[in-house]
């Protein structure tokens, strides 16, 4: 059975017998409702390792991970996308476009994607330099990159998941995704049509100006081999833009949104764009680049996450996808859990 977050009602209390008087103090004193169970509680990126945070384990994304990790002495314990089983992690961002840019100029983004698809092996290549470069030239003005020279090499490039998955390939993982989050908070999903999905592309070809935007950090990694080259596709120009992750949300939105193509977590596209009546998913760009990061406590993996019962974890994003995803390992192995104010 899976386990849901533990909350003891003020009614409960109050219909307790005089017996139980004790345990109806304990309730207004605020003690846990399960002494047993993890207890979540939302940091920022700054707090992780920080003095005075009193936490057994913390939960942050690459690069944030290894920044912290690198500043406080915190190591390595653990990697949700391997906790999570599912071959190749759960799908965390997914690549979208217009429909009318699906509709329009599909022979574009098969050169598109094709490009997506290589960018991998280019990040394998280039240097970090190169990349930290081209990611910051597309930001706004004034804006420091996620990635510096102290926290990107080949080993937090791995640990970023890109990998371009086909939206028809990754229907199900994705659907399944949804769901499974959709149990530890249903406000924190919307519901997806079969029409989100881009099936097969056609060959029709049309000059176009296209608007790409995608969020600060791995996702920006995701499509950095297309904008170090600044690809352009024959009579279509592209521009490419690299923006704060919390303003991500705001170029699909409204009556004429300023990105034709974009990147978002899942969550967002699904609650933003999953009746696919303005836009298509054309595929996952990344697979999860959550860790879990500790001073003195044990490494965790799959034969031991019951020993996190009991303990303190500080999560970047607790109500977002860092969060959902922890919130979903714990259920797959009966660890309670509960969320701290």
């Amino acid at each position: 059975m899976k386990n849901y977050k533990r909350v003891i009602a003020a009614a409960a209390c109050a219909a307790t017998a005089a017996v139980m008087c004790a345990t109806m103090l304990a309730c207004s004193d605020g003690a846990d409702a399960n002494p047993e169970s993890v207890k979540l509680f939302s940091v920022a990126a700054t707090d992780v390792g920080a003095p005075g945070i009193d936490a057994d384990y913390f939960v942050a994304a690459e690069p944030a991970a290894t920044t912290r990790a690198n500043a406080t002495g915190l190591k390595f314990a653990g990697d949700l996308q391997e906790l999570y089983g599912a071959e190749g992690g759960y799908p965390q961002a997914v690549l979208v476009a217009k429909n009318e840019l699906v509709e329009s100029n599909p022979a574009f983004l098969s050169a598109f994607i094709a490009e997506v698809e290589e960018n991998a092996n280019w990040l394998a290549t280039a240097t970090a330099k190169t990349i930290i470069d081209t990611v910051a030239s597309h930001l706004p003005a004034d804006t420091t990159p996620t990635f510096t020279e102290k926290n990107l090499n080949a080993t937090v490039i791995a640990n970023c998941g890109i990998n371009f998955v086909s939206a028809a390939q990754d229907k199900q993982r994705v659907n399944d995704f949804i769901e499974e989050m959709a149990e530890v908070d249903p406000s924190s999903v919307g519901t997806i049509t079969d029409s989100f999905f881009c099936g097969t592309l056609g060959t029709a070809s049309q000059p176009s100006e296209i608007s790409v935007y995608m969020p600060d950090g791995a996702p920006a990694l995701a499509l950095a081999k297309l904008m170090n080259e600044e690809n352009q596709f024959g009579q279509t120009s592209v521009e490419y833009n690299v923006v704060p992750a919390n303003t991500i949300g705001a170029q699909v939105n409204g009556a004429d949104p300023a990105a034709d193509i974009c990147v978002l977590p899942v969550n967002a596209a699904s609650k933003l764009l999953g009746s696919g009546e303005k836009y298509k998913m054309l595929g996952t760009v990344t697979n999860g680049n959550l860790y879990l990061l500790t001073k003195d406590g044990e490494s965790i993996t799959e034969q031991n996450v019951s020993s996190l019962a009991g303990k303190k974890i500080g999560v970047i994003n607790l109500a977002n996808v860092p969060g959902l995803t922890l919130k979903i390992i714990l259920n797959k192995y009966d660890v309670a859990f509960e969320t701290l104010q």
